[in-house]
């Protein structure tokens, strides 16, 4: 990416915040040691670092310290809380798990690992990505073990009502999980409010590091069972074996530091955004997918009709630098199993979508700049011009 690229995938990951880099360089110079090695100063200063950013972690999800596990990102963070419960809970006879169709990747196949007599539910949502309460109860009065909905989703940005998710969990007795990973940079989290048992973070989507995240998984009122999926040295009480990122935990901890100021300004970016939508809904005829739900201040789900995403990113290539689908998912091209839950397989307002998601250094000129280069594109690209712009 030149630094003339407008950059509009923060919802695939954030560039790393300077500060946090510099955080991560001094941990990797300062701190050699293994963690694990606290009968020497080294060891233990190392592990002095881990125990401060588990400290930071917690804060800013107002959890305990113990109840952080640290993890290698979100997708490690929602199998183990999916797979170590449900091992956990089918030793107790309780089986069934109730998720949503739009989940993230990892959460859905993580679901569909957890072993024989393990009963999934999917719960559908509707044409704006909004799941209903009342089928939730229906299924929660049927006896659920477990919940696992995420808390805004990484294709459309549409929000799910946690507190009220919660309130059903608590009143029925199933466990709620809730991969937090896109609302975490701009919106505060309270886990014990919203009644949330295990909740997955991680650290690329807020201005941390990749390779790094954690699992929230409460320990107390109630105590929640969870098997350990990775077996080895027993590390984080012997739930995820492995050497500690040391640097990699510093750098999550820096970024939820940072993250406080940024929230206080997290309409400014809605602002930026809805500004943008303005203009490609009125210039271009888009669509715009989850757009009457609650939705991340970032993030802007188009389709245009006749404009294959592809075409316009051939054609913006070198420009814009935005996504066709979710990133999380292999390289192969496919229809996103998000927008086909809301509007059914092989329509075109699903071949058609596009992601945009802006940043806190996303700034009112390259939002300006963003609209004229695609309004100019989906132009070309109607008028069948050939050619990709450099």
């Amino acid at each position: 990416m030149t630094r003339s690229t407008i950059y509009l995938d923060h919802n695939a990951s954030t560039p790393v915040d300077e500060k946090v880099i510099d955080k991560i360089v001094a941990a990797m110079r300062e701190l050699p040691a293994n963690p694990s090695s606290v009968d020497h100063r080294e060891g233990a200063a190392a592990s002095a670092a881990v125990e401060e950013a588990r400290e930071r972690v917690a804060k800013g999800i107002n959890a305990r310290s113990a109840d952080i596990i640290f993890v290698s990102g979100a997708t490690e963070a929602n199998n183990l809380a999916i797979i170590g419960t449900m091992r956990a809970q089918n030793k107790t006879g309780r089986t069934r798990i109730v998720t949503i169709a739009t989940e993230h990747p990892s959460v859905l196949e993580a679901a569909r690992n957890t072993g024989a007599g393990t009963e999934i539910v999917v719960l559908p949502v509707d044409d704006q990505g909004r799941i209903d309460l009342n089928l939730l109860e229906s299924e929660l009065k049927r006896g659920t073990a477990l919940v696992s909905s995420m808390a805004a989703n990484n294709e459309t940005g549409v929000c799910h009502p946690l507190s009220a998710i919660g309130r059903l969990c608590e009143k029925y007795g199933a466990l709620f999980h809730c991969d937090l990973t896109q609302l975490t940079a701009y919106h505060p989290i309270d886990v014990q409010s919203c009644n949330i048992h295990l909740a997955s973070l991680s650290g690329h989507k807020m201005y941390g590091p990749k390779g790094t995240g954690a699992l929230y998984c409460r320990r107390r009122r109630p105590h929640v069972a969870l098997e350990p999926i990775l077996r080895g040295g027993g590390q984080e009480r012997g739930l995820r074996s492995g050497t500690l990122n040391t640097s990699g935990i510093v750098g999550l901890a820096a970024a939820f530091e940072l993250r406080e100021p940024r929230l206080k300004i997290a309409a400014n970016i809605a602002d930026l955004r809805n500004a943008l939508e303005r203009r490609l809904v009125q210039e271009t005829g888009a669509f715009v997918n989850g757009g009457e739900a609650d939705r991340l201040p970032n993030t802007l789900n188009l389709s245009i009709p006749g404009i294959e995403p592809l075409a316009l990113m051939r054609r913006l290539s070198g420009q814009i630098t935005f996504s066709s689908s979710s990133a999380c998912s292999t390289q192969s091209v496919k229809d996103s199993h998000v927008l086909e839950a809301m509007f059914g397989a092989n329509t075109e307002r699903t071949k058609c979508a596009f992601r945009l998601g802006l940043g806190f250094g996303t700034t009112k000129d390259q939002v300006e700049t963003a609209a004229e280069l695609f309004i100019e594109a989906v132009s070309g690209i109607r008028q069948g011009r050939v050619g990709s712009a450099a």
